[in-house]
Order: C-alpha cells, then sequence, then structure tokens
C-alpha cells in the first residue's frame, strides 16, 4: 500500500495559525526537533512538519478538515510519554498537541462522574477528587504525566487492574472528531445505555487512529477506606505462581498484586539502600488488599498471607504503617530509575499471557541474552499479576551491536515466546510505531484486514497517526544512524536521559509555555542537536535554555537521576563565552 502526503505549505501554514492564533502554531525547526523525542529509539527523519495546540473541539475540527482536505498527516499527542512511539511522526506532518485542553469540566458526585478535556493529568484528577473520597482508579506507572486523553486512547490499565479494571471499564462518553472535522458524541451521560452500537469503545485503545477525542466522560469510584501490604520474596519462581494461582482459586482480589524479577530486586536494593540491602535476592511478589472496613481487609489480608506462606518464600514483610507501606511501594516504583543506572539504553516493553503460564514465560525471558547471543544484553522483568508483562531491555542505543542484539531480542520475545503461548502484543501501551510487524502474527490476516477496512470507513485518507500498526500495515522506514546524548561527555553532556517526559508538567517554563521546547526533555533534546550539529545556536534556543528557573524540581522527578539543572547551567555558561 503506497500513500503520498504532502508537506505543510506555507500558505497552508498561515491557515493553521488563523484557526488557533500565533501562540499556538509553530513551524520553527527547533521546535518541532524537540518533538521528534520520545521512549523508543530516537529516529531523525521522524520530525514533524508544524505543531499545532488547539484549545477547543471547533478549532480540532477546522484543523483536521484542513488537514485532511490537504491530505497532511495529523498525530495527536498528550504528554508523549508513549513507550511504543505513538507518539512519533514517520510521516512527518502535523503534531496535534492537546496540552492547552486541560479543563476538568465538571464532577458530578451524585452521578459517579467526571467531565474533562484529554489534556487533564491522570494524577491532578485523582488530586482533585480525593476531597470528596472519589476517585479514577486506572494507575499507570506514568500517572504523574500521563493525560487522560492519551490514556483513553492506549486503554491503559495500570498496578491496580486486576480488581479495578482498565480505563475503557471507566469511559462513559466521548466526544470526538473524524478527520473530516465532523464531530460525533458516543456512549452517554448515565451509568447504563444499550440503545446504541457500543460506537465509543471502538476508539478507546484505537491510538488516535479513527478520530480525536476532545472531551470524556468518566465513571469514577469512592476511595477505599484502608489497605494492608506485605512483600515477599521467592526463590524459586514456579512456587511464586502457585501463590497467585491459589489467591485466585479463593477468590481473594488483592488491589495490588506485582511481580519483580530478581535483577531488578538486585538494582532497586542498591538504589534505595537502608533496610533494601539486607534483603536476600529473588523473585519479588508485592501483595496489598484494600477495603471499606479494617475488619474485612485484615480477614482478606490474613488468607492472601496464610496462603503465600504455605509456599516457603525466603523472607517477607508486612507493612505496620503507612510510611512502612510507601517504602516498600517505592520498591516497586523505583524500578525504572534503578534499572537506568545499569546501561545506557532502557527499553519497556509490554506484553500479557495467562497467569498459569507466568513462571515458564520468565524463565525463557531470563534466558533470552543466551538464546541469542548477546553479550552486554540484559532483559529484567516486571508484571502486572494479571499476566500483563512489561520485559525491560538494557543495553547501548549508540553501540551498533547493542541495537542489532536489542532487536534480535525484540523478534524473540514476541515471535518465539509470547505469540506461541497465546499471549498478546500489548496489554496497554499500545501497537504504537514498532509492534505492527508481529500484528499478523497474533490476530492472523482476516482480523488484520478488517482492521485496515475499519481505518479507511473512518479515515479513508489515512491521515490520523499514520504508521500505527492497527489499520496500517506499512512498513516503516527507520534510520540507520545512531547517535544520542547517552554516551558524551563533552563537559556539560553526561546524560542518561530516557526522554520519559516525567519531568515536564511541574517544570515552571513548560507550565507558562505549554510546549514541549521548554520543558527539561525538551531542552536536553536541544542540546543534543547541537552536540550532533542538526541544530545551530540561534536566539530562540538561547531563549529556551535562559527560561530554565533552576528550580531542580525535574531533578527530584527524572528516574535516572539526570542533573537537568546543572547541566543548562553549564548550557548557559558556554552561550555566553561564545556570543
Amino acid at each position: 500500500m503506497v500513500i503520498t502526503y504532502n508537506k505543510v505549505s506555507t500558505s497552508l501554514i498561515e491557515k493553521f495559525t488563523e484557526i488557533v492564533g500565533e501562540n499556538s502554531c509553530f513551524d520553527s525547526f527547533v521546535i518541532r526537533w524537540t518533538y521528534g523525542f520520545g521512549g523508543t529509539i530516537f529516529e531523525k527523519e521522524w520530525i514533524p512538519d508544524l505543531i499545532v495546540l488547539p484549545k477547543t473541539v471547533e478549532q480540532i475540527s477546522e484543523i483536521l478538515k484542513l488537514a485532511n482536505d490537504n491530505k497532511i498527516p495529523v498525530t495527536p499527542r498528550g504528554s508523549g510519554t508513549s513507550l511504543s512511539g505513538g507518539s512519533m511522526t514517520p510521516y512527518n506532518g502535523i503534531v496535534l498537541d492537546l496540552a492547552k485542553m486541560n479543563n476538568i469540566i465538571k464532577i458530578d458526585i451524585e452521578n459517579n462522574l467526571v467531565e474533562i478535556e484529554p489534556g487533564v493529568i491522570c494524577d491532578d484528577l485523582n488530586e482533585v477528587l480525593k476531597p470528596y473520597s472519589y476517585f479514577f482508579p486506572p494507575d499507570p506507572g506514568s500517572s504523574s504525566v500521563a493525560t487522560i486523553g492519551g490514556m483513553v486512547a492506549t486503554n491503559a490499565g495500570g498496578i491496580q487492574a486486576f480488581k479495578y479494571g482498565v480505563t475503557k471499564n471507566y469511559v462513559l462518553y466521548l466526544e470526538v472528531v473524524l478527520p473530516n472535522g465532523q464531530i460525533l458524541n458516543l456512549g452517554a451521560d448515565v451509568l447504563k445505555s444499550v440503545s446504541s452500537y457500543n460506537l465509543k469503545d471502538l476508539f478507546i485503545g484505537s491510538e488516535g487512529t479513527l478520530g480525536v477525542i476532545t472531551n470524556i466522560g468518566l465513571r469514577i469510584r469512592p476511595l477505599p477506606k484502608t489497605k494492608k501490604l506485605g512483600l515477599f520474596i521467592f526463590e524459586d519462581v514456579d512456587k511464586l505462581q502457585d501463590a497467585v494461582l491459589e489467591i485466585r482459586r479463593k477468590g481473594i482480589v488483592p488491589n495490588l498484586l506485582e511481580f519483580m524479577d530478581k535483577l531488578i530486586l538486585k538494582a532497586v536494593s542498591e538504589y534505595l539502600g537502608g533496610e533494601f540491602l539486607d534483603f536476600p535476592n529473588g523473585y519479588v511478589l508485592l501483595a496489598e488488599v484494600d477495603g471499606v472496613t479494617e475488619r474485612e481487609v485484615e480477614e482478606n489480608f490474613s488468607i492472601l498471607f496464610d496462603i503465600i506462606i504455605q509456599k516457603s518464600p525466603l523472607f517477607h514483610k508486612i507493612a505496620k504503617n503507612e510510611e512502612e507501606r510507601e517504602r516498600l511501594i517505592l520498591s516497586r516504583k523505583a524500578n525504572l530509575p534503578a534499572l537506568s543506572r545499569i546501561r545506557p539504553s532502557t527499553c519497556v516493553e509490554d506484553c500479557t499471557i495467562q497467569i498459569t503460564h507466568f513462571a515458564d514465560v520468565i524463565k525463557q525471558i531470563e534466558q533470552i541474552p543466551e538464546k541469542i547471543h548477546a553479550k552486554n544484553l540484559l532483559v529484567a522483568t516486571i508484571c502486572h499479576m494479571e499476566g500483563n508483562l512489561h520485559p525491560t531491555f538494557l543495553f547501548n542505543e549508540n553501540d551498533k551491536q547493542d541495537v542489532k542484539d536489542f532487536q534480535t531480542a525484540i523478534d524473540y520475545l514476541y515471535k518465539k515466546i509470547i505469540i506461541p503461548v497465546g499471549g498478546s502484543l500489548t496489554g496497554e501501551h499500545g501497537i504504537g510505531k514498532i509492534k505492527t510487524p508481529f500484528l499478523e502474527l497474533e490476530h492472523g490476516s482476516k482480523v488484520v484486514d478488517l482492521m485496515s477496512k475499519v481505518k479507511k470507513l473512518f479515515d479513508p485518507k489515512m491521515i490520523l497517526n499514520p504508521g500505527i500498526g492497527k489499520g496500517d500495515q506499512r512498513s516503516l522506514a527507520k534510520s540507520s544512524i545512531l547517535r544520542s546524548l547517552k554516551n558524551r561527555s563533552d563537559n556539560i553532556l553526561e546524560l542518561k536521559c530516557m526522554r520519559c517526559g516525567f519531568c515536564i508538567t511541574t517544570c515552571p517554563s513548560r507550565i507558562y509555555h505549554m510546549i514541549e521546547s521548554y520543558s527539561p526533555r525538551g531542552r536536553l533534546s536541544i542540546l543534543n542537536g547541537l552536540v550532533h550539529g542538526d541544530l545551530e545556536l540561534n536566539e530562540l534556543i538561547t531563549d529556551i535554555i535562559h527560561t530554565c528557573t533552576s528550580c531542580a524540581i525535574c531533578h527530584t522527578k527524572c528516574p535516572a537521576g539526570v542533573k537537568t539543572h546543572e547541566i543548562f547551567e553549564k548550557a548557559r555558561e558556554i552561550i555566553h563565552k561564545k556570543s
């Protein structure tokens, strides 16, 4: 399938600018450059042609109609935290940055719903709901920066999915804009409705390929009153699986049941220090029960504890208070920063299996480096114990052999392990721009062809988020140039930036300007371009670097511990010497 897209001409830029205003439309290469970075390996040619930040559904309707008429690709974007390249732009075109659509429109406790715009951050919503003793349960690892629009687009889940479900379980209605500019309202603002085909759910998990989500009605739930947490370490992964299966058989439904492998526990223990250094190394099961009353929670946790202890763990620790609970929870949350210190590059994958295959699959994943003869590759696995695995590959993306081994490992993971046991390519991250080659292996050609027909029904010109495998099976051109900040040491550039985006929502200058370029991640991307000769120092870059307030909030938020504030101070010093 060959599809030709058009570039955004100067006359069209003027028309898009008329729609959103000069402060919300950017064609500067410096600005566009920063939108080419994400949580996947950087592709130098995947730079968008235009960045547009709408504020209303009417603006989005006009933007899409104009883009559709002129056959220009449009990629919706939230915070850019996708680990599957969902917001990357392999066909260039327009990035529709929804950051300015971040209003909580309505909180209706009596009817158990909230109405929000797509740019609202997950944790921000829950902070607003907390005084009402309600919450929105899906809890992805990126909840501090993930937008609800992005969560709907990928059907995000997180650590509480086994008990509380995933995003689609809470979406009551959606307002979406189709590529031709038509505005649709799907679903209903009541808790039950079967008066139409369930078109709403077709857009949940569609990854921005069918329409742009502009308004979301969410069901909310009362907060649990009490919780009890335990951490258990096993020498044998089979015994850990036996414990989980017995918990299932007894009908105990933990709100949190998380797995970490030996490599992760070792890394986390060294990263956190303190009591964790005294823990024996092994496979971790983190289990928590929540509920309305302390008696209910104590009874259920007692049953869960007895089941687990009968499987002879090496070690266990029960949180006696909230402080201890937070400390044990931190062991789970610290896995990414801990692993990022082992190798320059980390890639978090996402796949699902039946839990009865768990132990066997973990053993196979552990053997991947040996099976493919990859000397420098490491793989660590964390898992939500409903069967949602996150194998994390550790390597150096500046080393050609490392990248080749990593790509071979991904092939092995899906072709030799996950698909053969009847698993799925993704549980919550989405197909994105990286998993298309495996889609037919899971679903077969007939289903994949049907996806393409659905895509063309809504988007016949294929302008919405092209490159996503759902409905678009074209192979993507990838750069053969390996380039990153991660292996440089040019005075200011001793970095391990994972491009995760955890730094962006609390950055004062990004909050003010509301575009990627003025975020810490954006500034690091600009320094990347300067170091490798892709950008030349100019007035705009100088302004962007100087808007950093040196507050160091980004450093505290950075999983990899990058000393961003010090780097930007050094960059300013160098700029002043050159001026």
